[in-house]
C-alpha cells in the first residue's frame, strides 16, 4: 500500500511540476511577445511629465524637396512672447521644441524670433495676430499665424485635452504656404443653403495647400482661380435654364470642369429630404454618379439611409465604418491611416451606361472609382423601413476622373465625413483620406504622408457594436469554460486516482 501511495504521490507531484514549467514558458513566451509587439508598434507609456517629439525625416524630406528649395528669403518663425514665458509653458514649449530642431537643421534659412505682441500692438495687427500664444511663419511679404490649437489635435467634444501634437505637419503646412503665395484657390459655394457645424474642413483643404473663399455661382461666374469648388450640405439644387430660372449654375459648373476643374459634392441621406436636386443628380449621372431612392406608399422619393450594425460606432447602426476596396482604390489609399467614419450616409449607384472594368466603371473617357464602401451586407433604409441589402456594400465615396479634360468630380455621401469629430480626431483616418483623394485629383505636394504623433492613452477609441458584443462573450464565456473543464479533469482524476 506504501508502495502505491508513494506513486500516486510522484505522479500527482510530476504532473504539478510539469504544470508549474508550462505556466512559466507561456508566461515567458507571452512576454516575449508583447515586448516584440510594443517594439515593434511603439506600445509605450511614457513616465515624463513633458513627452518628446522629435522631427521625423518624413517632414524634413518634404521640406528638402517642397520648401526650403523655394524659399528667397529667410522663413521666420515668430512667437508672440518672450522666450522664457514660451519655455515656462508645457504646452507651449511642445511648439518651440519643434520649432528649434527645424532651426536647427536649417540654419541658413529658418530662424527663431520672439516678439512681445503687448509690448508692439501695431506689428502684431500687421501680422493680425490676436493672441500671444500664436506662432508666426513668415517669408518676406508672406505670412501665416498659427493658433496654438492648431498644433494639437482634440478628441470629439473636448477642447481642452489634447490627443495628439500636430506640429511637425503644422509647420510645414505654413511654410510651405509663405513660400509658395501663388497656392490655388478653393472655393466654398454658398447660395444652396449650405452649412457646416465647423471649420475642419476648411482647415483641412488649408492643409492641403488652398487658399479658401466663397462663392455665389448663380451670381458670379467660377473664377479662374479656381483651383477646387466645394459644394458642401447644400439644402438647394444647383439652377439649370428652364421654366422657372433663366440662369444656370449647371452650365457654369459644366464649362469649369471641361476646362480641367476639380469638383467636390458633400451631401448625406438627409439632404434629398429637403427637396427635390433634379438638376444636380442628372448632371452627376454623367460622372458616374446616382443617388438611390425608392419610391414610398404614397409614390414619394425617399432616398437611402445606410446602415450596419454589425460595423457600426452608435447603437442605430446607422454611424458606421466604412472600407476601402481592393483595386485602384486601395493604391490611391495607401497612406490612409486609421478607419474612415461616416454618418446618416446615402448610397452612391452607378449607372448603367459605365460598365464595369477591374472594379473600377468606364465610360467613354471617365473613370469612375468606388474609393469608399460600406461592409458587405448593410441594409437601406428609406421612410423608416429597410428597402435594400448589399451582398458587396454600398459607395460611400467615388471619384470620377476625364482622361480628355482631366477634370474630376468626388462624391461623399456623408457630409459628417468632414466634421470635425471626424477630420480632427486622431482615432479616425478621414483627413488622411481626403488629402490622398486631393492628391488623386491632381494637387500637388500635399503632406499626406505627415502624421499626427498621439500621447500616451490607454483608451480604446474606435469600436464597432459587433466587435464590443464578441469582446464580451470572450471576457464571459472563455473564464468559464477554463473553469468548467479544469473543474471535470480535477473530478475525473479524483474518482479514478
Amino acid at each position: 500500500m506504501a508502495t502505491t501511495a508513494s506513486k500516486k504521490a510522484l505522479r500527482h507531484g510530476g504532473v504539478t511540476v510539469a504544470l508549474t514549467v508550462l505556466i512559466v514558458v507561456a508566461v515567458i513566451l507571452l512576454n516575449a511577445s508583447v515586448t516584440s509587439l510594443a517594439m515593434r508598434y511603439g506600445w509605450f507609456i511614457n513616465m515624463n511629465p513633458t513627452l518628446l517629439y522629435p522631427v521625423t525625416d518624413t517632414c524634413y524630406d518634404y521640406l528638402d524637396e517642397f520648401v526650403i528649395p523655394r524659399a528667397e528669403k529667410d522663413i521666420r518663425i515668430i512667437f508672440c512672447d518672450e522666450e522664457e514665458n514660451i519655455r515656462a509653458d508645457v504646452t507651449q514649449s511642445y511648439v518651440l521644441n519643434t520649432a528649434e530642431e527645424l532651426a536647427a537643421r536649417y540654419p541658413d534659412t529658418v530662424k527663431l524670433e520672439y516678439l512681445n505682441v503687448w509690448e508692439n500692438p501695431k506689428t502684431a495687427r500687421e501680422y493680425g495676430v490676436t493672441a500671444s500664444t500664436s506662432v508666426v511663419v513668415a517669408c518676406g511679404e508672406e505670412s501665416r499665424v498659427c493658433t496654438l490649437r492648431d498644433f494639437f489635435v482634440f478628441p470629439a467634444g473636448n477642447t481642452e485635452s489634447p490627443s495628439a501634437y500636430n506640429g511637425e505637419k503644422r509647420f510645414a503646412v505654413a511654410m510651405k504656404a509663405v513660400v509658395s503665395p501663388d497656392a490655388p484657390v478653393a472655393y466654398m459655394t454658398l447660395n444652396h443653403g449650405e452649412s457646416t457645424e465647423d471649420y475642419a474642413l476648411m482647415y483641412a483643404l488649408t492643409d492641403a495647400g488652398y487658399m479658401i473663399n466663397y462663392l455665389d455661382a448663380l451670381s458670379f461666374d467660377i473664377p479662374e482661380d479656381c483651383g477646387l469648388l466645394v459644394s458642401y450640405n447644400p439644402a438647394r439644387d444647383f439652377t439649370a435654364v428652364d421654366g422657372v430660372s433663366g440662369y444656370s449654375e449647371i452650365d457654369k459648373l459644366d464649362a469649369y470642369l471641361k476646362q480641367g476643374g476639380k469638383f467636390m459634392y458633400f451631401v448625406s441621406a438627409d439632404t434629398f429630404a429637403a427637396g427635390g436636386f433634379t438638376h444636380i443628380e442628372s448632371y452627376l449621372t454623367e460622372w458616374g454618379v446616382t443617388f438611390a431612392h425608392d419610391t414610398g406608399a404614397e409614390g414619394v422619393e425617399e432616398c437611402f439611409a445606410v446602415r450596419d450594425t454589425a460595423h457600426s460606432i452608435t447603437t442605430d447602426g446607422y454611424t458606421l465604418l466604412g472600407q476601402i476596396p481592393a483595386g485602384n482604390a486601395a493604391g490611391i489609399m495607401a497612406d490612409v491611416d486609421g478607419v474612415i467614419r461616416v454618418a446618416n450616409a446615402t448610397a452612391i449607384q452607378i449607372p448603367e451606361a459605365f460598365a464595369a472594368s477591374n472594379g473600377d466603371y468606364v465610360s467613354g473617357t471617365r473613370t469612375l472609382t468606388p474609393l469608399l464602401r460600406s461592409y458587405a451586407g448593410a441594409e437601406a433604409w428609406a421612410g423608416g423601413r429597410p428597402v435594400d441589402r448589399s451582398s458587396e456594400g454600398y459607395n460611400l465615396v467615388t471619384l470620377t476622373t476625364d482622361d480628355a479634360t482631366n477634370a474630376s468630380v468626388l462624391v461623399c455621401s456623408s457630409t459628417e465625413f468632414a466634421i470635425e469629430a471626424t477630420l480632427q480626431s486622431g482615432g479616425y483616418g478621414n483627413a488622411s483620406f481626403l488629402l490622398s483623394a486631393l492628391t488623386a485629383m491632381g494637387k500637388e505636394e500635399i503632406p499626406v504622408s505627415l502624421k499626427s504623433q498621439p500621447f500616451s492613452d490607454d483608451t480604446i477609441h474606435i469600436m464597432t457594436t459587433a466587435q464590443a458584443r464578441n469582446i464580451t462573450i470572450a471576457l464571459v464565456a472563455v473564464p468559464v469554460c477554463i473553469v468548467t473543464v479544469w473543474g471535470l479533469i480535477v473530478l475525473i482524476r479524483r474518482k479514478f486516482a
